[in-house]
């Protein structure tokens, strides 16, 4: 019973995060090609190593590529059905020189209260940037990431395709894909996941696995990773010789440690 309360209060607590995706930006079910009013941005900013990268309230897919130099890449097709909901809402950036916000701003009065909008966001970013992504409505899809990593309140698939920085994931409806080499003595922190967990763990990886509260199967499927059962749906183990925590909990749906 508690462990399906904590499902279940994560899914409500993902719900509340994506309401002003749902109640003020699109009713669902459009496709692509009625969001006849397009507005492309297309900017370049210089960011110093671990520089802070934010992004938030955005309705539609999230691509991020990751590069070895100092300079970040936005690409953001803003979309409306017709030019009122265009001019409905913006994309406020904001830059430093060690950081960079984007998030979704819009108007609350009149017809702006419900419209029809859609985003399509592209960055490319320097591998050592802490990343931060939030209330994001579509798949996400992220690159290999040095630094930090912070995602919550997803709908949609996400990937991951190597996290070296501590992590923190929560709130996500919907699989969740990452690949973890190495990781940093914060370990990493996976919670409140509706759907399917599969981590990808590389064959050097020492750390220690703390899994509770997962309706569903529990998979070790790497023969660097031991498992054993503590409880009705919590296990508790190690990848290699253990070290910094891999914690997991929350789960609606399947866990699976897999190898690299």
């Amino acid at each position: 019973m508690r462990q399906r309360l904590i499902v279940l209060l994560s899914i409500t607590i993902l719900a509340a995060m994506l309401a002003p995706l749902a109640t003020g930006q699109q009713r669902k079910d459009v496709d692509d090609r009625e969001y006849t009013e397009r507005e492309d941005i297309n900017q370049t900013y210089e960011l110093a190593p671990g520089s802070r990268v934010e992004l938030s309230v955005i309705s539609g897919s999230v691509d991020v590529e990751t590069t070895n130099g100092n300079t970040a890449e936005v690409r953001i097709v803003r979309m409306g059905e017709t030019r009122a909901d265009l001019d409905c809402y913006t994309l406020a950036i904001e830059h430093t020189p060690s950081s960079l916000v984007m998030r979704h701003k819009q108007q609350r009065s009149g017809e702006c209260q419900n419209i029809r909008a859609k985003q399509q966001v592209t960055l490319r970013l320097p591998r050592t940037v802490d990343l931060k992504l939030n209330a994001i409505s579509g798949p996400v899809k992220i690159g290999e990431l040095d630094g930090a990593l912070r995602l919550s309140g997803i709908s949609g698939r996400v990937d991951v395709a190597q996290a070296l920085g501590y992590s923190d994931i929560s709130g996500i409806s919907g699989v969740l894909t990452i690949t973890i080499p190495r990781m940093s003595d914060r370990g990493i922190r996976v919670s409140g996941i509706s759907g399917k967990v599969d981590l990808r763990l590389g064959g050097e990886l020492n750390a220690d696995l703390n899994v509770s509260g997962v309706n569903g199967d529990v998979n070790a499927a790497a023969p660097n990773v031991t498992l054993n059962k503590v409880g009705h749906s919590n296990f508790a183990g190690k990848v290699g010789t253990g070290g910094s925590v891999i914690s997991v909990s929350g789960i609606s749906g399947s866990v699976t440690f897999r190898g690299e």
